[in-house]
C-alpha cells in the first residue's frame, strides 16, 4: 500500500514482520490444517509450496493488504500471520484477521499479534475503526477479539461458506481508536 513503510514489531513472546518466501513450507502446512480450512476456506488455494511462495510474495508487497508473519523470536519459526485488509482510508476503517499454526495455539500468538497490529494500525494508518469477523462456532477467535477489546456488534446470519461447504453465521466485533 502506497506510503506504508514495512515495520517489524517485537511483541512479548512473538516477533511480527513482513512475510518472507522462506516461510512457504510452514504456510503450506498451515493452509492444510483442518481448523484453518474450515474457518478460512480461501486458504485452500495454497496447495503447493510454489503457490505458498507466491502468496508470501504478494503479502510481503503490502499492496492489497498489510500482512505480518508471526514468528517465535528465538528460532524465527513461523507461527502464522495477522493481516489488515479492506483498508478504507475515506472512512478510516479496516478489517483484521489472522491464522495461527496448531503448535502455537493457546500460547497467546493470535491475542498478542492482534493487540500489537491493532495499536500499530490505529497509530501508523490513522484508523478510527477496525472490525474482526469470525465464525460463531470459532470460540477461540471470539476470545481473541474479546481480550483485545473488540466489542461484539452482532451476528451476520449465513454470511460465509466454510470449508465444510455449509453457510456459517459470523460474529462481527469492532474496536474504535477511542476505546
Amino acid at each position: 500500500m502506497e506510503g506504508i513503510e514495512h515495520t517489524e514489531i517485537t511483541a512479548g513472546l512473538w516477533h511480527l514482520r513482513p512475510p518472507r518466501e522462506s516461510e512457504a513450507a510452514d504456510l503450506l502446512e498451515l493452509s492444510a490444517d483442518p481448523g484453518v480450512r474450515l474457518y478460512t476456506p480461501r486458504t485452500n488455494g495454497v496447495d503447493t509450496e510454489e503457490r505458498a511462495r507466491e502468496q508470501l510474495r504478494q503479502w510481503a508487497a503490502w499492496e492489497e493488504r498489510i500482512v505480518f508473519s508471526i514468528l517465535e523470536p528465538t528460532t524465527e519459526r513461523y507461527a502464522g500471520h495477522v493481516m489488515v485488509f479492506r483498508l478504507d482510508r475515506e472512512n478510516s476503517a479496516a478489517e483484521i484477521g489472522y491464522r495461527v499454526a496448531s503448535w502455537a495455539r493457546g500460547r497467546g500468538a493470535a491475542t498478542t499479534a492482534v493487540r500489537c497490529v491493532t495499536g500499530w494500525a490505529f497509530g501508523a494508518l490513522g484508523l478510527e475503526r477496525i472490525t474482526l469477523a469470525h465464525s460463531v462456532g470459532n470460540d477461540a477467535s471470539c476470545r481473541v477479539a474479546e481480550k483485545n477489546g473488540y466489542l461484539l456488534e452482532g451476528v451476520h446470519r449465513s454470511s460465509f461458506r466454510g470449508g465444510d461447504g455449509l453457510l456459517h453465521d459470523t460474529h462481527l466485533h469492532a474496536r474504535l481508536a477511542s476505546d
